[in-house]
C-alpha cells in the first residue's frame, strides 16, 4: 500500500486520516500472466493501480485484437467508459506478466470522496490524464510510424522495453513487421 501512498503524496500530502481510510478501503490483488482482469461484457466497478507488472487494454474489431494501451508500474487503469457510465465493458484488460494491483471499488471510491486530500488528488490526476490523452492523440495523429515509435519511447519507456512488439504495433496502428523494420533502423 505504501507505493500507492507515495504516488499520491507526489501530488497532495495525505494526512494520517486519509492514509487510514485508503488502507481500509483499497484492496490488493495478485494476477498471473495472461489473466483477465476485465472481460468484454462485464461490468467495471473498479479502478486499479499497478503496483508491479504490466496490463494491456484492448478490444476486438472484426475478430482482431486492437491494443489501446499498456499500463506499467505506478499507473492507474480501468475501462473508463464502462466505469463512469456504469455500463458493460467493450474493453478487455489482461495481464502481460505476473502483476500486483491495488484496486478501489466504486462503493469504496464514494466513501473516499469524503476525504479532502483524496478528492484533490483525484481532480489533479483526472486533469493530467485528460491533458495527456488530448496531447498524445494530437501528437499521434500528426506523426509517421517512426515518429510514433520514438514518441512512445519518450512517454512510455517501460512499455517499450517490456511489451510484445505486436501489442506496441497495434497501439501505433501498424503491422509488427513494419515496427520491426523501424526498430532496426534506430
Amino acid at each position: 500500500m505504501q507505493q500507492l501512498i507515495d504516488y499520491i503524496n507526489q501530488y497532495v500530502r495525505l494526512n494520517e486520516e486519509a492514509i487510514s481510510e485508503l488502507c481500509k478501503l483499497a484492496e490488493q490483488d495478485l494476477w498471473n500472466k495472461n489473466e483477465f482482469i476485465l472481460e468484454a461484457g462485464q461490468r467495471c466497478n473498479k479502478i486499479w493501480f499497478v503496483k508491479s507488472g504490466m496490463v494491456r487494454k484492448f478490444h476486438l474489431f472484426n475478430g482482431k485484437e486492437i491494443t489501446t494501451w499498456i499500463h506499467c508500474e505506478n499507473e492507474f487503469f480501468t475501462s473508463v467508459s464502462a466505469y463512469f457510465h456504469k455500463s458493460l465493458s467493450n474493453e478487455i484488460i489482461q495481464t502481460c506478466e505476473p502483476t500486483e494491483t491495488i484496486c478501489i471499488t466504486r462503493e469504496n471510491s464514494i466513501l473516499l470522496s469524503k476525504v479532502p486530500q483524496i478528492v484533490t488528488f483525484t481532480n489533479i490526476l483526472m486533469g493530467e490524464q485528460f491533458a495527456g490523452i488530448d496531447q498524445n492523440t494530437k501528437e499521434f495523429n500528426m506523426m509517421n510510424a517512426r515518429e510514433k515509435y520514438k514518441y512512445l519511447q519518450k512517454i512510455a519507456p517501460e512499455m517499450i522495453k517490456r511489451a510484445k512488439l505486436g501489442y506496441i504495433a497495434s497501439i501505433m496502428g501498424i503491422t509488427q513487421e513494419t515496427l520491426s523494420r523501424i526498430r532496426k533502423r534506430l
